[in-house]
């Protein structure tokens, strides 16, 4: 079973004007008796000009309420028409504002749900938002959410009610003006919906702020009691109805002295403590029958009804019965669950004194009334899937919209992550690189000490070869003196023939080129291969001879170390520069060749 979540009462709801606007009113009606309530009058709303600015918009909504809210739509319109040309006199830019607020009221009280409230609406957060008007943009950003939450268009409800705590989160809770009251509105419509988490969230932070009757203080309690109830957590649900009880005791009000009991009853009650809970609601019952509280008072007294049915005591039941269907009847919101739990234990009493027939007819009534339930519940979960849709697409919105100052620090604050993040990326990569630079640079100059070291090695080689070959030569010019000095005395041709043998052996032989050849090419790497590409053309007696002048050896030498005269080494010479096509390159080389 369920139980109201607070006080029905219509009045209740401007309780809190009435202490804004007490001493406005006190004050204007002390220079005047009494206002022409003539809608035509333009003495209505004059007289707001001689009140404090922060209470005009108060005193001008309850003169308006009092004196356009019930009359023509021309006649309503053109008394606002006249408070907004007042407003624009005075320069009052929330006045200004507040007559949209009227205009929108008035057609949505007459007319229901419709376009020109809406429009109106928009028109008084559009206003407020050009103006620089922070609060005014959040109270009629809630005000839109208002008035969609009591036409049932809740995505749009829950869309606007976001909007506005965003604003008032922006300016800071304890700078708006009764915070709270906006706060238990919120919790109102998600408690309606059966969102319990996100409505005992608004109702905790509620409390938190000051609220302007005692009662709306018992109210906000006394809901978080009944989330709990509904959580099933009895204990605390139990303490929140104590708190409650204790607050309304203390201002002695016996309205919510009575709801509070009736809720604390309700707890045992759920939890078929009957003797704890009897009491309790049967205060309740009394209280609520005392102030016109009829849904309360039918469901406290549904509640005594099956205290009784399960205590065997049907007459005192069926009595009771009879009493709750006169309220539901009585009653102006058709409260479809507690119709059902009208069927439910008028079948269980049927059942019991024996007659089936009217206990299966209720039956099907309360299979019927639970089958509708299930429905409506549905649609609730329906429009919980859609809010929280609402929710995440706002705050996707929001993390879109943030003030200019908070996207330029977001932005200067992920520019310098970026750079910081940057710089040390490349400060990694340049560690990396540096290192690996070193270590190539070592591997470098550790291979080019190797090579310098082989080059250097072929060089001396080279030269001790070179030097070697020019030794031979002398070698050579003392055989050739002596064979010639021993073919003059021709008393020693043996001996010049053996000198002869001896003279062969030193000549350069193709055993020794390739010995020769490959120390020069570790001191001359491409030499050959140049040569070569260049002169495909050249023999390898040419190609011999030009490296024996790269030497720089002079013709002599050449000539003994290849075995033939200078003279031919003179006409080899020739040879080469006309297969090279050049003039003169050899003995530019060589400039001492004879």
């Amino acid at each position: 079973m369920t139980t109201r979540k607070r006080l029905f009462d219509p009045g209740c709801r401007y309780t809190r004007y009435f202490i804004k606007i007490l001493f406005g009113l006190v004050f204007i009606f002390s220079r005047q008796n009494a206002y022409a309530l003539n809608p035509d009058s333009p003495t209505i709303f004059n007289r707001l000009s001689q009140v404090p600015q922060k209470s005009r918009v108060a005193i001008a909504t309850v003169l308006y309420k009092d004196n356009f809210r019930k009359v023509s739509p021309a006649s309503a319109m053109a008394g606002l028409d006249k408070l907004s040309a007042l407003a624009r006199s005075l320069d009052d830019k929330s006045l200004e504002c507040a007559v949209f607020d009227m205009r929108a009221d008035y057609y949505s009280v007459n007319n229901r749900f419709n376009d020109k409230s809406t429009a109106y609406y928009q028109q008084a957060i559009d206003f407020a938002a050009a103006n620089n008007m922070p609060v005014e943009t959040g109270l009629y950003l809630h005000k839109m959410g208002m008035y969609y939450f009591t036409f049932k268009h809740n995505a749009l409800a829950c869309r606007y009610f976001l909007m506005s705590q965003e604003k008032f989160g922006q300016i800071g809770y304890d700078n708006v003006p009764d915070i709270s009251h906006y706060l238990s509105n919120i919790a109102d419509f998600y408690y309606s919906l059966g969102d319990y988490d996100n409505a005992k969230t608004n109702l905790e932070t509620a409390l938190r702020y000051p609220q302007t009757t005692p009662r709306d203080r018992v109210n906000i309690i006394n809901t978080i009691g009944l989330i709990y109830r509904n959580y099933r957590q009895f204990p605390m649900a139990v303490s929140y109805f104590n708190k409650a009880l204790a607050l309304a005791t203390a201002n002695r009000d016996t309205v919510w002295i009575g709801i509070a009991e009736g809720n604390i009853g309700s707890v045992y009650f759920l939890q078929n403590q009957y003797d704890k809970a009897l009491p309790y609601i049967q205060t309740d019952y009394k209280t609520s029958i005392k102030y016109d509280q009829t849904l309360n008072a039918a469901i406290a007294v549904l509640r005594l009804a099956k205290i009784n049915i399960d205590s065997k005591k049907f007459e005192l039941a069926g009595s009771q019965l009879k009493s709750a269907a006169g309220l539901l009847k009585d009653n102006r919101n058709d409260d479809l669950s507690q119709w059902a739990n009208y069927y439910d234990l008028k079948s269980q009493l049927d059942e019991q004194i024996g007659k089936s027939a009217e206990s299966i007819v209720y039956r099907k009534k309360h299979e019927q009334a639970k089958d509708s339930l299930a429905k409506r519940n549905n649609i609730a979960a329906v429009e919980r899937v859609k809010l929280r849709w609402e929710s995440e697409k706002r705050t996707t919105e929001l993390n879109g919209l943030k003030d200019a100052q908070k996207i330029q620090s977001v932005e200067i604050n992920a520019g310098i992550s970026v750079v910081t993040l940057l710089v040390i990326i490349l400060l990694l990569v340049y560690n990396r690189e540096r290192l690996k630079s070193k270590k190539d640079k070592e591997l470098l100059l550790a291979e080019k000490r190797i090579v310098d070291e082989e080059l250097k090695n072929a060089d001396t080689a080279l030269h001790l070869f070179t030097e070697n070959l020019r030794e031979k030569n002398t070698l050579i010019e003392k055989f050739k003196l002596e064979i010639d000095r021993l073919n003059q005395k021709s008393t020693s041709h043996a001996d010049a023939g053996h000198l002869e043998k001896l003279l062969q052996a030193h000549i350069m032989t193709d055993g020794s080129w390739n010995d020769f050849k490959k120390l020069f090419i570790k001191v001359h790497p491409g030499f050959f291969v140049n040569l070569g590409k260049s002169h495909p053309h050249l023999s390898a007696t040419d190609i011999r001879m030009l490296a024996l002048i790269k030497l720089g050896l002079t013709n002599n030498e050449m000539a003994n170390m290849l075995g033939i005269t200078v003279e031919g080494i003179k006409k080899a010479k020739q040879r080469l520069r006309k297969k090279l096509d050049i003039d003169a390159i050899i003995e530019a080389k060589q400039p001492g060749m004879g």
